[in-house]
Order: structure tokens, then sequence, then C-alpha cells
């Protein structure tokens, strides 16, 4: 008698562990609107005993009738089925829109990319990147971060960003990344319109000697400040480092605090400030790109392919 009691149990778990599939359900649901196994049949393109096996499956899962059968009746949906109706569509419409989202992220139409960039680099080649990618992509959710290139590069190996755009790295092949040059960016000089150097269209190194030199850093990211000290070579030169925006170092170079230097794109006439361009020896700096490697991200992908074309016409 207990084998038999625990034979009847298992049975029942059995059951109750069991799942449907989705054609199963799609067939019920089939079944349900067209209320006719044979014109169900005709709508998914199947036999109409196929139908019928597949319902008798669903009904075994299920434990009791989905459909009342009347010979030259239209089946209706017993009270189970009624029950089972509304789980059902919600169900598969679930795993439709999960299907939808996976394909639109696979062909890199959806999803969402954090970029990180460097101070002064929004503008050119990555602005315009990033116009046409908006444009192709529009569903895309960008996430953007300014910061330094030393810090840039912790959180792309923190992996808290896709992928950054920065100035004066070091070569880091052979690292967990994939390091790519994309274009190089000249050098200006932006300073107050009563200087004296105003009168001189362009600038050497030597100069800004002359020049307070103020430049943005964040915290104690000294960077930026090596990169002008070997510029300089053994001439002597002020600057001071400031973890302002863009913007307000402007205002700063207004108010005659100093000089600053930044790049050609972001080199925008403003009010009361001169831009020259330094014709020397290192007056280039170059933009690179860092993402890891075994990242497969379609969207980085699609960015990438936005901002080389943009990098090009540089």
């Amino acid at each position: 008698m207990a084998r038999r009691s625990d034979h009847l149990y298992s049975k029942k778990a059995q059951r109750h562990f069991r799942r449907p599939d989705f054609s199963q359900l799609e067939t019920f649901l089939k079944v349900a609107e067209t209320r006719s196994f044979a014109e169900a049949a005709r709508h998914l393109g199947v036999s109409q005993p196929a139908i019928s096996q597949s319902i008798a499956r669903l009904e075994d899962i299920y434990g009791g009738d989905l459909f009342e059968r009347r010979r030259g009746a239209p089946v209706a949906l017993t009270l189970m089925g009624r029950a089972v109706l509304p789980k059902a569509k919600l169900l598969l419409f679930m795993v439709d829109t999960q299907l939808e989202r996976a394909l639109t992220i696979a062909q890199s139409m959806t999803g969402s990319l954090t970029i990180g960039f460097s101070s002064g680099l929004s503008c050119g080649p990555l602005n315009a990147g990033l116009l046409e990618f908006r444009e192709t992509c529009p569903d895309v959710e960008l996430r953007f971060v300014e910061a330094s290139s030393t810090d840039l590069h912790r959180q792309l190996n923190e992996r808290t960003i896709d992928i950054m755009f920065a100035v004066l790295l070091p070569d880091l092949a052979g690292g967990p990344n994939v390091q790519e040059r994309l274009w190089d960016e000249h050098l200006y000089v932006a300073m107050r319109g009563d200087h004296p150097l105003v009168a001189n269209d362009s600038l050497r190194w030597s100069d800004l000697s002359s020049l307070p030199i103020i430049l943005h850093a964040r915290q104690d990211d000294l960077l930026t400040y090596r990169a002008l000290a070997a510029r300089m070579g053994q001439q002597p030169f002020e600057c001071s480092m400031h973890d302002v925006s863009a913007g307000t170092m402007m205002d700063m170079v207004k108010l005659g605090l100093g000089a600053t230097i930044l790049f050609a794109s972001a080199a925008v006439p403003r009010d009361g400030i001169v831009l020259r361009p330094i014709v020397d020896e290192n007056a280039l700096v170059s933009v690179e790109a860092l993402w890891p490697k075994e990242d497969r991200n379609p969207l980085r992908h699609r960015l990438l392919v936005c901002v080389r074309q943009h990098a090009a016409k540089e």
C-alpha cells in the first residue's frame, strides 16, 4: 500500500513540476480565439490531430479539461481554461517583448553605453561621432563621465565605463584593454585680449615663459602639468592647477588670472579672449580610445565606427 501511495505521489509531483512549452500555449490561445480545433490548425499551419495532441498534453499538465467539446458546437473554455487564458497571454507577451528587446540590443539599436572622456574633448570628432550615433540609435541610453585620463583608466578597469577617449596616455599594450589612436589635436593658447602676445599670429613654447599658465586638473592629478613641463624643457614657467570646469577656466583667463592651453576642437572664440596656435615641436597631442579586450559590446563598436569616420576627416 505504501508503494502505491508513493507512486501516486510521484506522478502528482511530476505533473506539478512539468511546464507547458510555448508552442502548447500558442496552440491553446489560437483554439480559444477561433473556438475551433480545425480553424486553429489552419491558422497555425499544422494538422488537426497535432492541435488535439498539443491540447491533450496541456490538459494533462494542468490536470483537467481546458475546453468543453460538444459535437456540432464551437468549443468553449472551461472554468480552468478561463483561469489559464490571461496568464498564457501575459506570459507569451513578456516572452515576445524580451525577445524583441534582445534582438534590438544584438543589432545595436537599444541598451546603454557609458562613455568617459578627458576635459576638452567634448567637441570635435567625438562630438560629431556622438551626434551621428544618436541619430542612428536614438533609443540607446548614453551616460557620460568627464574626468582625468588617470581616473578614466581606473574606471575602465573597474568596468564602470564602457569606453574612454583621452589624451596623454602611456603605451598600454599588453594590458587588459585595446588602445587605438584616433586623431591628433593641435594645441592653442587662450589669453586675455589685452596681452602683448596677442600681436603674434602664433606662439612657441618659449613664449609661454612670460605667461602665468592655468591648467585644468582633478584633485592631485599632475598628468597635464608633467606634459607641459616636458614641452617647456629647460625654460622657466609659472603654472597653477585648478579643478574647475572648462567654462570657469575661460572665465579665469578673462579675469586676467593667466593663460590656458586647450585643444583646437575646443578653441571657440569668446569675447575678451584671444586664441593663438602653438607652432613648435610637440604642439600636437594624440586622442586615443580604450576599451576592454574581451568586450564584444555592439553599441561600443557602432560608436567607434562613427567617431573613426569623423576623426579621419581631421
